[in-house]
């Protein structure tokens, strides 16, 4: 049986005529960061009541090794002119994408993200009749033309980034290289049977230690639907021999790990 203690004054004379009920009404037994504190008998969905009972948070994840990798090119060029930047940077974009199609990417792997075209100004000193004073002036014009490559094989990474550096020469940059996975999905039923069984025998013990039974399931939300994340910062090497001969890129992605999130209420009986 639960008790309940209480810091009121009572007065001793008739303190025994008196049986102080206590009330359990709104104590949840929550798996939060204090396992054990007073919460208000409400769900996380608004405008709901949660019922009475025991709730727990539980979690389930598994780690995969990468399949995917994307990764974005910037071609960019400044010159005097629009025209002259422009064209340029479309001659080198021109010259990634076909030594990326050369070595077995999709057209549909490759996308444009964006393209700006925006002048550089710098402030210069004048003089006229009224005296000396300063004007903004473009000086020149820049181009950018940025791409996302996906990557499917990722044996062929190394050369795909290696192939695309050497045709970009020295107006492209790569950024943002990202390892996934390919099947999400197909991990998401074991994930949820998972996190169902976690959350069950984590409120079974929490019932049993107190004497109590567990009984049926009240409610069940999934907080967090599944979810990659890497387990850890991918690793990129790229060394130029002696010879300015590039020696080939090494990536090495690591794992994968996919997560899901769920609340559940039970039922408690004796």
């Amino acid at each position: 049986m639960l008790t309940s203690c209480t810091n009121d004054v009572t007065d001793s004379t008739n303190a025994s005529d008196r049986l102080i009920e206590p009330d359990f009404s709104e104590i949840i037994i929550s798996d939060q960061l204090s396992e054990s504190r007073y919460l208000p008998s409400q769900s996380l969905q608004s405008n709901s009541l949660l019922p009475h009972g025991i709730n727990v948070q539980a979690n389930s994840s598994i780690s995969v090794p990468a399949d995917l990798a994307s990764f974005n090119i910037k071609v960019k060029s400044r010159e005097k002119t629009v025209t002259e930047a422009r064209e340029n940077t479309a001659r080198y974009a021109n010259r990634v994408v076909d030594a990326i199609k050369k070595l077995n990417i999709s057209e549909d792997d490759i996308q444009t993200t964006s393209f700006n075209i925006y002048p550089e100004t710098r402030w210069i000193e004048k003089k006229d009749d009224f005296g000396t004073y300063s004007e903004s002036t473009i000086i020149a014009y820049s181009v950018e033309n940025s791409i996302n490559v996906l990557v499917r094989n990722l044996d062929d990474l190394g050369k795909v980034i290696d192939e695309a550096t050497i045709a970009g020469e020295n107006q492209i940059q790569i950024n943002s290289i990202n390892f996934s996975i390919s099947n999400i999905n197909s991990y998401e039923k074991k994930l949820r049977e998972n996190a169902a069984i976690n959350a069950k025998n984590k409120a079974q013990t929490y019932v049993e230690s107190l004497g109590l039974k567990l009984g049926n399931l009240n409610y069940l939300n999934e907080i967090s639907s599944p979810i990659a994340t890497p387990s850890y910062a991918p690793r990129m090497e790229i060394a130029m021999s002696a010879d300015s001969q590039y020696t080939p890129s090494t990536f090495i992605p690591g794992d994968i790990e996919i997560s899901i999130s769920i609340q559940a209420n039970f039922e408690i009986s004796r």
